[in-house]
């Protein structure tokens, strides 16, 4: 098979490198073991002997020609053409997943890659090569990296590879790939199924208006929020909000403090578009309050909020029904 000819190749060339290595060795101690004089003598005959260094030899043509076919996976991938995909590898190739699955052939690969698109329709690639080295003029090794998502928005996944490339009648082509496991998403890349939050949102309910900004912080490792609370018409609260990744609990946490010195805490999950936050607290008064807040994304511009199973002080108390919540546009001249 392919593939074990490739790692052939790479074996031969091992076993020639430490066996020039071990004759060298062995010249060189039986040098030192000759007479000051000898070596003298020998060392001009030793220095004619030599032949000049070959100068390297220029890959750059070849390098460009791998580099177009890593970009030309990646537009293949992201227009999701498995046809494309499969075309550039060799009809034998083998591709490794990082579950140690083996695809084998390229009919398998393009099947593979169908079922992939049809499976995941928004999903899309960034490739980075890290590096490209050249096992004489016809097989090179490509290292690099990804950072795949699922949907604009998504956290991403990031993996890294290795791609055996060999040439075949002039042509370059992917003889055998390997997918690894990639560095963990930070905690920005956690945070962006939440993005669409940022901005100046209003809710109007029958008991209130509540007014709510978000932006990112400085670094993009938080989410933060500012909120006011009318009620007939004049102040009533203000506080802030903190969502950020806990590495701990590996949930998206938030916090909340309020302009008369009570605060919570928030384990956030993900049901679709839908968002529950399990909310735990201290008013101002002493006494623990808990809720659980539903946030339902409706479009870009729209979302509804609730909030259930509401208990202060050990009392229950009624749920909030769902209220609709609208992005406010920009205010003229931003």
């Amino acid at each position: 098979m392919r593939s074990i000819t490739i790692f052939g190749i790479l074996a031969v060339g091992t076993i020639a490198l430490v066996a020039t290595a071990h004759a060298r060795q062995a010249e060189q101690k039986e040098q030192a073991t000759k007479p000051a004089a000898e070596q003298k003598k020998a060392a001009p005959a030793a220095a004619k002997s030599e032949a000049p260094a070959k100068a390297a030899a220029d890959h750059s043509a070849d390098e460009a020609a791998i580099r177009a076919i890593v970009a030309a996976f990646a537009k293949a991938y992201n227009g999701h053409d498995a046809k494309a995909v499969a075309e550039l590898f060799a009809p034998n190739a083998r591709i490794v997943t990082e579950g140690d699955e083996v695809i084998e052939g390229r009919e398998e690969i393009e099947q593979v890659f169908t079922a992939t698109f049809a499976d995941d329709p928004q999903t899309h690639i960034e490739v980075t090569i890290s590096s490209i080295k050249f096992v004489g003029a016809d097989l090179a090794l490509e290292v690099g990296s990804t950072k795949t998502r699922h949907a604009p928005g998504e956290t991403p996944e990031y993996g890294k590879y290795t791609v055996l490339h060999f040439k075949r009648d002039g042509k370059w082509l992917m003889g055998l790939a390997r997918d690894t496991e990639g560095e963990p998403p930070t905690n920005h890349d956690r945070l962006l199924p939440l993005e669409w939050l940022i901005g100046d949102w209003v809710d109007e309910s029958p008991d209130a208006v509540v007014r709510t900004s978000y932006r990112w912080d400085d670094k993009k490792q938080f989410i933060l929020g500012e909120f006011t609370v009318q009620v007939g018409g004049k102040p009533a609260m203000t506080g802030s909000q903190r969502i950020g990744w806990d590495p701990l609990a590996k949930q998206i946490r938030s916090w909340v403090f309020d302009s008369e010195g009570g605060f919570a805490d928030g384990l956030w999950a993900r049901d679709g578009d839908q968002w529950i936050v399990k909310l735990n607290g201290v008013r101002r008064d002493g006494k623990v309050a808990s809720a659980t807040n539903v946030y339902l994304r409706v479009s870009k511009d729209r979302a509804v909020f609730e909030s259930r199973d509401r208990i202060v002080g050990g009392e229950a108390m009624p749920d909030s029904g769902a209220i609709p919540i609208v992005r406010q546009p920009p205010k003229p001249g931003k």
